[in-house]
């Protein structure tokens, strides 16, 4: 019964994947475990990269929305989701080391004529923000009636917010994710770079990696190549996304992120070591609020959650993401060169979970030295 198994899963995988490869290794590593990753997802459809040295794996699987008979490649339109967060810290880092701000500047510098509230004297930070630990909540409310989950809050309807909030905490002190805090964060990078967070993002690190599919703004074009999301939630609109261009609103493509990879992958910049270094260690936190949907944090760096060593599988850098319809999840194994993207278009915290384990087993297999 095993080998009837094995023989129909490989048979869908022929059926199901659009895929291109330039290292044998990574297509072996790949053959099996992807096309289970597919199937145990229940997701109309897949996108996989697998980034090994030199080394590059892309491969769609299923439709680029249920019924469609379109099948996802490289190309295809995808939601980042929070994701996104790791590329708003990688700005915030490089304007680190323009010396147009530091870490440890308060967010209240980079708001002339708004109010950000302090506990007990304590400011929040650029590096809390960053960090998830600026006593900030994950949402500021309700998004209203017929809104588009990634155009809402607005620029001003946060800061609106911000004005009558009140830290329950002091920051730096428990980690708490939150989405708000990535935007206030992305709002003070534009005014610290002068232009707006949009336009950043493309100069400092899309623009010089050709990734040409990645943004908050989607022609009609990417649109048209948008894979459509299911479950919880349900498919959002095509829209710009800038509202929350911070924390969630990113579009991409398996092509676009292969290369996003291969630059994490190579550390090769002071920006990078200042994006991957770990912040906050869980053990010095009081309490450490909603991280550990992939597998237990052990810290935190900027925007990137650090998972211990465990076994055969070497220490993490990961991230995770989900909303409109789409769930994604990045990991890299810093120094031993192998990283894996993979998004599908089905919302389901259950699956996630087991998408996210077999990500970790794929990684080792591929970490051996």
């Amino acid at each position: 019964m095993r080998f009837v198994v094995l023989a129909l899963v490989l048979s869908l995988a022929t059926a199901t994947a659009a895929w291109s490869a330039d290292d044998p290794v990574i297509a072996a590593a790949t053959d099996l475990t992807g096309e289970v990753m597919f199937l145990e997802s229940g997701a109309p459809g897949m996108v996989l990269v697998v980034v090994r040295g030199d080394g590059t794996f892309i491969r769609g699987y299923g439709e680029t929305e249920k019924g469609n008979g379109i099948r996802p490649d490289g190309a295809s339109l995808v939601r980042l989701n929070s994701i996104t967060k790791v590329f708003t810290t990688e700005v915030l880092a490089s304007l680190v080391a323009e010396r147009k701000l530091a870490l440890t500047d308060s967010l209240q510098r980079f708001a002339p004529g708004m109010q950000v509230p302090a506990f007990a004297q304590r400011p929040i930070t650029l590096l809390d923000l960053a960090t998830y630990s600026g006593a900030l909540p994950r949402e500021i409310g309700q998004a209203p009636e017929g809104a588009n989950p990634r155009a809402w809050p607005t620029h001003d309807d946060r800061w609106a917010w911000l004005r009558g909030y009140t830290l329950p905490w002091a920051p730096g002190t428990v980690t708490s994710y939150s989405n708000v805090g990535f935007d206030l964060l992305a709002d003070a990078v534009g005014t610290a770079g002068g232009a707006p967070y949009a336009h950043l993002l493309n100069s400092h690190v899309t623009m010089p990696l050709g990734m040409t599919d990645t943004g908050l703004s989607p022609t009609p074009d990417q649109c048209a190549r948008l894979m459509i999301g299911s479950g919880l939630g349900g498919p959002a609109t095509c829209v710009d996304t800038q509202a929350t261009g911070g924390s969630g609103g990113l579009y991409s493509t398996g092509n676009d992120m292969a290369r996003w990879l291969r630059h994490n992958l190579s550390a090769a910049s002071g920006v990078l070591a200042l994006s991957h270094a770990v912040y906050r260690q869980r053990q010095s936190m009081p309490a450490a609020i909603g991280f550990d949907e992939a597998s237990p944090m052990a810290g935190l760096a900027l925007g990137w959650v650090s998972v211990a060593a465990k076994d055969s599988e070497p220490a993490l850098l990961v991230k995770s993401g989900g909303g409109a319809g789409f769930m994604s999840y990045v990991a890299f194994a810093p120094g031993r060169d192998v990283g894996v993207f993979v998004v599908v278009n089905r919302i389901d915290f259950a699956m996630f979970a087991t998408l996210t384990g077999v990500t970790h087993k794929l990684i080792a297999g591929l970490a051996t030295r």
